[in-house]
């Protein structure tokens, strides 16, 4: 198996230009050390007309507005006593990759001593270790993400990302002191022909995964929280992310929805409910869709996480199951509850889903347009009440349902986002709500 890393930041434009060694004279050549052809590339070594550096491969391909190539460049990081090279990756998701190790044929041994580590060893040609002190004054100028790309013998290829990743100082051992949100997909599909050796070409191919739910994630090994692809039983159409809550309440846990911050709209119309929406890492809805593909392969139990008032609380239901979209995307049953505080799917078992333009919850009054959310309103109905998540119907107070965390986030009185039955719940800061397999 060969893997290459790569360190990267979108950092300001540089006022430096580049000039390739097929264009400078044999004396300019000279100053560059010895050969570091990169097979395929041709000589790519940065010349500068300035005393001053970019300090990394975002800024080297930031200095021009021409084209830069992959190659091998000089960089001095902020603090660093001299310019170094470095072998910047300008193909891959953007470029502007900072190759930091790359291993593809076993030339160089890795059976190294701490001074060699720290230092550097190997070839930018082939393979090397760019050394853990370079490492440490790159990782601290700025916030920078890891991308491992790993291709294996029988030609697939997976890719993994760390988001922020920073290495500390010698006098700490070197040690990952930053290291981020983890996302993976699980391996890209060999295409006869194609090498597939950077993230965008990977990227284009068809996502191949065995994996079903966060269980089956969980189950081969996983155990941080991050992003994977999924394919459901039945799922036709490519696999998709989810996050996974690997560290909840015994981990395993499918996210279906977040709300975080109001950063995200949730007064949204059918389609988009259907599909999904949102930011994976962030604010979203997972889709009603998957959720059905998902929840119709086993049972599956449910956990609602919410805080408000700076106390943080649950609930947990163990059936949870959605119809498909010819029945609306049906909650079919919540099962027994249980949890320290709450009552999301109390009272709603067996209801359609509504959107503000798919009224599906039974009532004169649209619960979905009044409520400014997508979900299962309706079977869940009063008026005449004064409680804050209560909605204005005329001259009375409506409620059609005992949650409503797609809500707007920001709202005054009469749009809140709320889960509570008899109770005052109401603007609630951060709600999670997941899905376990268990049979």
């Amino acid at each position: 198996m060969a893997s290459r890393t790569h360190l990267h930041i979108f950092l300001v434009l540089f006022g430096v230009c580049s000039i390739f060694l097929d264009d400078i004279s044999a004396a300019e050549n000279n100053q560059f050390g010895n050969d570091r052809d990169i097979e395929g590339q041709g000589s790519s070594f940065f010349f500068y007309q300035k005393s001053e550096y970019p300090r990394d491969c975002s800024e080297v391909r930031d200095s021009c507005s021409s084209v830069i190539s992959s190659g091998v460049y000089f960089i001095k990081p902020d603090g660093y006593e001299e310019a170094f090279e470095v072998y910047c990756d300008n193909t891959s998701d953007a470029g502007g990759w900072t190759v930091i190790l790359r291993r593809f044929d076993g030339s160089i041994s890795f059976a190294r001593i701490w001074e060699e580590y720290t230092k550097g060893f190997g070839f930018l040609s082939t393979e090397f270790w760019l050394g853990n002190d370079k490492l440490s004054y790159l990782t601290n100028q700025a916030v920078y993400e890891l991308f491992i790309d790993i291709q294996f013998q029988n030609g697939t290829s997976c890719d993994l990302h760390y988001d922020p990743f920073r290495i500390s100082d010698e006098w700490s051992g070197y040690a990952i002191s930053t290291v981020g949100t983890y996302e993976s997909v699980a391996a890209c599909s060999w295409k006869e022909g194609s090498e597939c050796d950077n993230a965008g070409e990977c990227n284009s191919m068809e996502v191949s995964t065995n994996y079903t739910d966060c269980n089956d994630v969980s189950n081969d090994g996983a155990r941080q929280d991050g992003v994977y692809y999924i394919r459901p039983e039945g799922w036709d159409d490519p696999p998709f992310k989810v996050f996974c809550n690997m560290s909840i309440d015994g981990g395993s846990w499918t996210v279906i929805q977040r709300r975080v911050d109001g950063s995200t709209n949730f007064y949204r119309n059918w389609t988009e409910y259907r599909n999904g929406f949102g930011d994976i890492q962030n604010e979203f809805w997972l889709g009603n869709e998957k959720l059905h593909y998902i929840t119709k392969q086993a049972t599956y139990e449910y956990r609602f996480d919410f805080v408000f008032s700076s106390h943080s609380y649950h609930n947990k239901y163990t059936n949870f199951h959605v119809g498909d979209e010819t029945n609306k995307y049906r909650l079919a049953n919540g099962g027994t509850r249980s949890g320290t505080r709450g009552y999301s799917l109390y009272n709603i078992r067996n209801t359609p889903f509504s959107t503000h333009d798919e009224d599906n919850d039974g009532r004169s009054y649209d619960c979905a347009e009044g409520h400014q959310s997508g979900w299962w309103h309706g079977a869940y109905f009063y008026t005449g009440f004064n409680y804050c998540y209560y909605f204005q119907s005329g001259g009375t107070r409506v409620t059609c349902s005992d949650s409503n965390p797609n809500g707007d986030y920001n709202g005054g009185v009469g749009q809140n986002i709320y889960d509570d039955y008899n109770s005052y719940g109401c603007n609630l800061k951060y709600t999670e709500m997941k899905i376990r397999r268990t049979s």
